[in-house]
């Protein structure tokens, strides 16, 4: 089924218009007509079914059919990831968004080969937003993780959320992360911030500072994993270990 996104505020009884980017891709692109149905997400766990009434390109006309609040992914989950070239950080996001993450934190590292430039964190932000409001659609996971800002390593650590469990792939009292994963499981962590480093990895001193704010090193087993498998590796493991906790669906009427 093609998804379409409406934001909250226009989940009304009766009729809603999409706006034109959502308009042009379900009529244009996707040749939607009058009659068809759709699913519909909202970004912040709202689903549900649409008719496609009016198939304008640019002020294309539904009506909703059903709705439905959709519980998020547990843990929480929030991937601070080393930023990589274009092409790879686009998929990572991708996948990344597909496996239930909730935050995705871009953070700029000292062995990082990929850079932001002046000028261009605005851009990039858009294009990242896109690209995670795509993988929602594609997958059906109507929740939009928040796209923070680009920050530096020690940024990031100093705005930690309390409480939750910190891991990353670094190289002193590693634990194996099956076991990592057990024990958390155990005490029934609610929130997981993961560290993933860049192409060259973190620097010494960024693994010490990892280690200060008392990031847990992990291991993921005897393989090297490129930086975008590691991400999905990381957060596929985590859904399978809490694979009965993922998202209920609970139906609630909107009023």
């Amino acid at each position: 089924m093609i998804r379409c996104y409406l934001p909250a505020a226009g989940w009304t009884e009766g009729t809603a218009e999409l706006d034109e980017d959502e308009s042009k891709h379900l009529v244009a692109v996707m040749r939607a007509k009058a009659g068809d149905r759709i699913g519909l997400i909202d970004g912040e766990g709202g689903a549900g079914e649409a008719e496609l009434v009016v198939p304008n390109k640019r002020h294309a006309v539904i009506r909703l059919l059903s709705t439905e609040r959709v519980e998020p992914f547990r843990p929480r989950r929030i991937l601070a990831q080393a930023l990589v070239r274009e092409q790879k950080m686009d998929s990572l996001i991708q996948k990344a968004v597909e496996l239930g993450v909730h935050e995705i934190w871009p953070l700029q590292t000292d062995h990082a080969v990929a850079k932001i430039r002046p000028g261009e964190a605005a851009r990039k932000a858009a294009r990242w937003e896109a690209i995670a409001l795509a993988a929602c659609k594609q997958s059906g996971n109507p929740w939009k993780p928040v796209m923070a800002p680009v920050r530096r390593l020690e940024e990031a650590l100093a705005v930690l959320p309390p409480g939750g469990a910190c891991f990353g792939a670094l190289q002193e009292g590693a634990v194996p992360l099956p076991e990592y994963f057990g024990r958390l499981r155990e005490e029934r962590c609610e929130q997981v911030t993961m560290f993933i480093g860049p192409e060259g990895d973190f620097s010494p001193a960024e693994v010490a500072a990892l280690t200060a704010a008392g990031v847990q090193a992990v291991t993921f087993g005897p393989r090297v994993f490129r930086v975008e498998t590691a991400a999905v590796f990381v957060l596929s493991s985590l859904q399978y270990a809490w694979l009965e906790s993922g998202p209920g669906r609970m139906v609630i009427p909107r009023r």
